[in-house]
């Protein structure tokens, strides 16, 4: 009551302004409590919508009295239905009104520059506590109004900001979530209002992206997102869930680790199996495939859930979907590079189940097609994903398998006459022609400003390079220098023919590896990869020495020449 008091006192000192009287609500007959309030609900919705009454443009004055008249109408209504427990009639016309005053509260939306004195009002807990109202219409208009003030156009993010933090302060996370299992998906409107509250959620996020933890695992969200993820077919709703756990996962440590101890890899693992045969639909469906398999490369950032990954054959399953050469195959490849970075446990497991005779097949091999129709480009960008994650795949072999794995790794490349070294070597030209190419038209180029400077020039042709594929160059040059410095006479040889047809040379190769580990070295440092990087780059330095040409064996040796090879 005090609450009250102060919104009449904050109203009263508002420029009176005349209102039409409210009609009061026709009687009629109430044979069936539950469905009479339904009904009287019902035909309210339909006035409101179809009533063509201008929309006043709210002020605070104007917000206070809608404030003050909420909370009259919830406590009313609180103390009928606690007085008239048992005769639903006598609260019936007390939650009209109240629904009636929540859908005019919807005009809040449109003024965000209120949110902050909305917030001193103190109705943002009495809303929150309208969540847990056993009429389903009356909770899910309040989840609908947060969902509009939390989307509101032009809000600035101090107002959004001010109205986040009063709400997760009154407890809206855990409010939401249990409002969540009380709605049906197979009811159009309750799906509607699953796909708001996870709206209101991601509006959260973006407001604040600190509360990630506690959003995702104190109400048990990141729960619920897995459990939606796991059923088969597709919805709208499914793709929202799977997008919101992307984000609640992407470099969060805490709720990575937190989905590992919720048993959600295995979760997830399930969601990726559905399209380990199928292919999605159309674009929506891809791109939940794509968020799926997204989630579980975040996941795998954990240690933890590598070996989870590894005991819930998660090494097994992306092998799978790669001989299937379906549209996951390109996602399972990021994947399965994601669990064998830094874990020679899933490096071997892969080894040891002949993912050598799929994964090999891949290399030079054109990649599945998009499950519809896109432009060249397009496809173009989806061909470079691919190359990526299959080169970067290999040189994360390479870095963590022992000496005997390494040798049938290495065997691999010359089965069939060097017939897979070959196709590296060809990729790894295709990709120096393409940045090469990039970084001179990014060079060349000129905006009209002749004062464009060395230092923005140089940032325009790193970025040109980036986009043409320059980590796919590098980490197919890893491969490179370790197949040249095998003990393989047969296999130096032709990397180095190879090489010197190409018009390449050993010391380009040299070149892309220092660039590999300069980028390297601003990640996680792997005590396997730098080791067998030191080593590779030690032998790799033997043999530029010994095919230098003689006119640079003089220079100081400070920096490989990038001769040609001889």
């Amino acid at each position: 009551m005090e609450q009250l008091d102060e919104l009449e006192a904050m109203s009263r000192a508002a420029e009176p302004v005349e209102a039409e009287p409210s009609q009061p609500a026709r009687k009629r007959p109430r044979t069936d409590a539950a469905a009479a309030a339904a009904q009287l609900l019902a035909e309210a919705e339909r006035e409101l919508e179809t009533s063509q009454v201008e929309v006043v443009q709210v002020d605070a004055n104007t917000m206070k009295r809608m404030v003050l008249s909420v909370e009259k109408r919830i406590n009313e209504n609180m103390q009928l239905r606690m007085k008239y427990a048992d005769a639903p009639e006598r609260y019936m016309d007390s939650e009209l009104a109240l629904f009636q005053e929540l859908k005019a509260m919807h005009t809040l939306a449109t003024a965000p520059e209120l949110y902050a004195t909305f917030v001193r009002t103190r109705c943002v807990p009495s809303l929150l506590g309208l969540l847990a109202h056993e009429n389903a219409d009356i909770s899910m208009d309040v989840v609908d109004l947060f969902h509009e003030l939390c989307e509101a156009e032009d809000a600035e993010p101090d107002a959004l900001l001010a109205l986040v933090d009063a709400m997760l302060e009154n407890g809206a996370a855990a409010a939401l979530m249990q409002h969540l299992g009380r709605l049906d998906e197979a009811e159009e409107e309750e799906a509607a209002c699953v796909h708001h509250t996870l709206s209101i959620f991601e509006s959260v996020l973006e407001a604040k992206p600190t509360a990630a933890a506690d959003v995702a695992q104190q109400p048990g969200l990141l729960a619920w997102l897995l459990s939606r993820l796991k059923a088969r077919a597709f919805h709208a709703n499914k793709l929202f869930a799977s997008e919101l756990l992307a984000v609640l996962l992407q470099q969060n440590a805490a709720n990575q680790r937190f989905l590992g101890e919720a048993d959600g890899v295995l979760a997830l693992l399930t969601a990726a199996s559905h399209y380990k045969r199928r292919e999605p639909v159309d674009l929506e469906e891809a791109e939940l495939v794509e968020n799926v398999y997204n989630c579980l490369c975040a996941a795998l950032g954990d240690g933890e859930n590598q070996a989870r990954f590894l005991r819930a054959e998660g090494v097994e399953l992306m092998i799978l979907a790669l001989k299937e050469r379906r549209y996951a195959s390109r996602c399972a490849l990021r994947v399965l590079d994601a669990a064998l970075r830094a874990n020679g446990a899933n490096c071997e497991r892969l080894v040891d189940i002949r993912g050598f005779k799929t994964l090999f097949p891949l290399l030079g091999a054109p990649p599945p097609p998009p499950p519809t129709v896109k432009g060249k480009a397009e496809k173009a960008a989806f061909a470079r994903q691919y190359d990526e994650s299959l080169t970067s795949l290999l040189a994360t072999l390479f870095h963590e398998l022992g000496a005997e794995r390494r040798q049938r790794l290495l065997g691999k490349f010359a089965e069939e006459g060097m017939a897979k070294l070959t196709k590296l070597l060809e990729l790894h030209a295709a990709y120096a022609e393409r940045v090469a190419d990039a970084e001179a038209a990014a060079l060349s180029f000129r905006d009209g400003d002749d004062d464009d400077d060395d230092e923005a020039a140089d940032e325009r042709a790193y970025l040109a390079a980036l986009e043409a594929g320059s980590y796919t160059l590098q980490c197919a040059a890893v491969c490179v220098g370790y197949v040249a410095t095998a003990k393989n006479k047969e296999l130096r040889q032709c990397v180095m023919r190879t090489l010197y047809e190409q018009g390449s040379s050993l010391h380009a190769v040299a070149a892309r590896v220092g660039e590999y580990l300069a980028s390297a070295a601003a990640g996680p440092q792997d005590a396997a990869m730098q080791k067998s990087m030191a080593a590779m780059r030690e032998a790799l330095g033997a043999l530029l020495a010994k095919y230098q040409p003689a006119a640079a064996a003089d220079a100081p040796a400070e920096e490989p020449p990038a001769a040609e090879a001889s």
